[in-house]
């Protein structure tokens, strides 16, 4: 019986109930500044400051014909179950170059959104 006991002791060590990594590819919405020559990708999530850590988040443009095709990517780390977190609400962007051959009278090509660059400013501060 004493075999059995740190045998079930490493079986709950690897049963993953630590930190768990996410990745949010693609999702949330996307508006552009065109004086400022950028385009900033809203994941639309909320990170906890006591649980999550964003590891990394990035997006990239590029020009297609007529429109920007635009591709983004969180990865999250979150802490495991049972942790007790705090309720603040960190946001998760990332801001990349609007290319420089596109057109303002193009469209954004962004996961399931298609639209005008004209109709998805960002808001000025």
């Amino acid at each position: 019986m004493r075999a059995l006991v740190p045998l079930l002791a490493a079986a709950s060590i690897a049963c993953g109930t630590g930190p768990t990594q996410s990745t949010l590819r693609n999702q949330g919405s996307a508006c552009v500044d065109t004086a400022a020559g950028t385009i900033t990708v809203d994941f639309e999530t909320c990170l906890s400051s006591s649980c999550d850590t964003l590891l990394s988040a990035s997006c990239t443009a590029r020009w297609n014909v007529d429109a920007v095709e635009l591709e983004a990517e969180a990865v999250i780390e979150s802490a495991g179950p049972g942790t007790d977190c705090t309720t603040d609400c960190g946001f998760v962007t990332a801001t990349c170059d609007l290319p420089d051959e596109a057109d303002p009278s193009g469209n954004l090509v962004y996961g399931s959104l298609i639209r005008a660059i004209a109709d998805i400013p960002c808001d000025s501060p």
